[in-house]
C-alpha cells in the first residue's frame, strides 16, 4: 500500500522565508520534486507546506490556524543563520500540537542555536530539534519523533476500511 495515498492528516511545516521548510521536507522524504520557493500553501499527501509569509504578515495568522486543524503535527522551523521573532505563543493557537526546529545549524555558532531555540520557546515550542539538511545531523532523531504520527494515521486509515 502506497503511503502517500494513504494518511489522512499530514505533517504541516510553518516557519520565516528561508528557513528551509521545503528542504527539510525534501530530506525527510515528505515531498517530491525540486526545492523552490513556496508561493502558496501545498497540499501534499504527507506534508503541507507553508510560505513563509504566513508566519510574517500577522493578518495570515488565521489561515495558519485553520489549516492545522488538517495537520496531525505542526513543525515550526526557525533557522540558525538567521535572525527571525515569531508570535509570541503563537503554537499554541495552532489546532494541531507542534514542535520546535531549529534548522540550517550546520556552520552554526552555538549562540546562533541558541537564540533560536529561545526564538521557539517564545512561540510556545517546548520539544525542539536541531537538524540540518545539509549533513544530516539531527534528522535521525527527528524522523523517530514523526514516525508515530505518520503510523498513527495509516493505523486509523486501515480501521475505516
Amino acid at each position: 500500500m502506497d503511503t502517500a495515498q494513504v494518511v489522512q492528516k499530514p505533517l504541516m511545516v510553518i516557519g520565516p522565508t528561508g528557513s528551509g521548510k521545503s528542504t527539510l521536507l525534501k530530506c525527510l522524504s515528505l515531498i517530491e520534486g525540486d526545492v523552490k520557493k513556496t508561493e502558496s500553501i501545498i497540499y501534499a499527501p504527507l506534508a503541507i507546506d507553508t510560505p513563509g509569509e504566513m508566519i510574517h504578515i500577522p493578518y495570515l495568522f488565521n489561515a495558519l490556524i485553520l489549516n492545522s486543524s488538517r495537520a496531525s503535527l505542526a513543525l515550526f522551523l526557525v533557522s540558525a543563520k538567521q535572525r527571525y521573532r515569531l508570535p509570541s505563543r503563537i503554537a499554541l493557537a495552532l489546532k494541531a500540537p507542534a514542535i520546535g526546529i531549529v534548522s540550517q545549524i550546520d556552520g552554526a555558532e552555538q549562540a546562533e542555536i541558541e537564540r533560536a531555540e529561545a526564538v521557539l520557546a517564545v512561540a510556545g515550542l517546548q520539544r525542539i530539534f536541531k537538524v540540518s539538511s545539509i549533513n544530516g545531523e539531527g534528522l535521525p532523531e527527528l524522523r523517530a519523533h514523526l514516525r508515530p504520527y505518520l503510523e498513527q494515521e495509516l493505523k486509523n486509515f486501515n480501521r475505516e476500511e
